[in-house]
């Protein structure tokens, strides 16, 4: 029975790996190849962000549609809502309306070790004073924020090689500094520092420099 039901969660998490895969990639095409995503580009150049950076991180963005996520992975890649639901990437309006998380948002897909992509962090294009500028995926059975190091497959191996690990707050920072040739670099991604996360980096080195903002 425990090896059934091991197996059973192991197909579900390979599930979910795979729905995020396709959503990366989704997101990843609406920025870099269709029109929807012309304005993110306009302001990821602003920003300092390179084309080269782009494909490294696999950026993306969501675009305004409420439901165009939604409908690319029910039909034409055939999964259901409760998969979806699941997964993190739709949300239900007054019980029966769907709608995609993610909407008008550049797109940062969040990764583990292994390069797996376990969930989204979206940024809002068009500043607001009622919506929060920052969306993350909610607590899934592959996504748990308080573990999870944006950037930490790409740093791992430099991390090692120097025996340091240059710890930032978000993404953008990761981004800037991979650009800027800094490739041992890692984000905790906002301004609490986890028990899990320290575990984590202590597998790689025993130094770490602490780069916050303010």
């Amino acid at each position: 029975n425990r090896r059934v039901s091991h197996d059973g969660v192991t197909k579900k998490k390979e599930q979910l790996y795979k729905i995020n895969h396709l959503a990366q990639e989704f997101y990843h095409y609406i920025l870099t190849k269709h029109e929807r995503g012309e304005e993110a580009r306009s302001y990821l150049t602003k920003r300092g962000i390179t084309e080269k950076a782009i494909t490294i991180f696999k950026l993306g963005f969501a675009p305004s549609h409420p439901n165009s996520l939604f409908l690319f992975l029910t039909e034409k890649k055939g999964f259901t809502t409760a998969e979806l639901e699941e997964a993190g990437l739709i949300i239900r309006v007054q019980g029966s309306v769907i709608k995609d998380r993610f909407r008008d948002r550049i797109m940062f897909p969040l990764t583990d070790q292994r390069g797996n992509v376990v969930g989204f962090s979206g940024r809002l294009l068009q500043e607001s004073p009622t919506i929060a500028k920052y969306v993350n995926t909610p607590e899934t059975r592959i996504y748990h924020k308080g573990d999870l190091l944006y950037g930490l497959d790409l740093a791992k191996e430099a991390i090692r090689k120097t025996a340091t690990a240059i710890l930032v707050e978000g993404e953008f920072d990761v981004i800037q500094g991979k650009i800027h040739g800094i490739d041992n670099i890692v984000a905790i991604k906002g301004t609490a520092l986890t028990d899990s996360q320290i575990l984590t980096l202590h597998r790689f080195t025993e130094k770490v420099s602490i780069c916050l903002d303010q």
